[in-house]
């Protein structure tokens, strides 16, 4: 039978909120308990000359790691992010701020299609896409970590859409939208549905969904959950899904 676990967390550079004090956590522990065969992290940590988040966690997981930086970033004396992926030349920054997918199962195709840069957004933005084989049948993945309303994200909505598997194939679109469930359903084509329901911004006490994972009419939603808080500020998802 053709199913997986998908699930979706943002690390956070690694790093608890800031009422913390911006605590860090064990990432690679954190990822072992998602317990998922497709994992979407956002925010993963890649300091220059050092090991990357995203590439602990893959080794941890015996699993094959997809990446696109989004920004340059610090970590100290505080989280912030200083530039654009594509704005390299001063090289400001200690590390990459990096979107990442990573797969147990055989991953046979990907590529990244960047987003229509937002004026007032400091990320880079992009769709990571993956073709992932479940059981000899083909899953389109979509992954993304996307820009704030308050930066004016619904001006994306049109490549977006363009970035989306096709309707009338099986289909996830997962990671930090950075707004309601309504809002992105409305920013997707017709044919895609929320497959995971339950608050998940701030960890400690959360009052708002922002992660999403949709899926379309091909692929049934077997369970779901939003998990516990593992350290960052946003909780995990996960899903358990089954290709018709």
């Amino acid at each position: 039978m053709s199913e997986l676990t998908i699930a979706s967390f943002n690390l956070h550079w690694g790093r608890g909120p800031r009422r913390s004090g911006w605590a860090p956590f064990d990432v690679v522990d954190a990822c072992k308990q998602l317990d998922a065969d497709v994992v979407v992290l956002q925010e993963s940590w890649a300091p220059d000359g050092d090991l990357a988040q995203h590439d602990a966690v893959a080794a941890a997981l015996g699993a094959e790691a997809v990446v696109v930086p989004l920004s340059r970033a610090d970590v100290e004396p505080r989280l912030r992010v200083v530039s654009r992926a594509d704005n390299r030349e001063a090289r400001q920054g200690t590390g990459d701020w990096c979107l990442a997918l990573l797969s147990r199962l055989p991953i046979t195709s990907t590529d990244v299609i960047a987003l229509p840069q937002l004026w007032l957004d400091p990320c880079s933005r992009a769709v990571l896409r993956a073709e992932i084989d479940v059981d000899g049948r083909p899953l389109q993945v979509a992954a993304t970590h996307f820009s704030h309303l308050e930066f004016g994200s619904p001006l994306q909505a049109r490549a977006l859409r363009r970035a989306l598997p096709p309707v009338d194939r099986p289909g996830v679109f997962v990671g930090d939208m950075n707004m309601w469930g309504w809002t992105i359903s409305a920013m997707a084509p017709d044919g895609w549905q929320r497959a995971v329901r339950g608050k998940t911004w701030p960890a400690r006490r959360p009052s708002h969904q922002i992660d999403h994972l949709l899926v379309t009419d091909q692929v049934e939603v077997v369970e779901s959950e939003v998990l516990p808080d593992l350290g960052s500020d946003h909780r995990p998802i996960r899903a358990r899904l089954r290709l018709r």
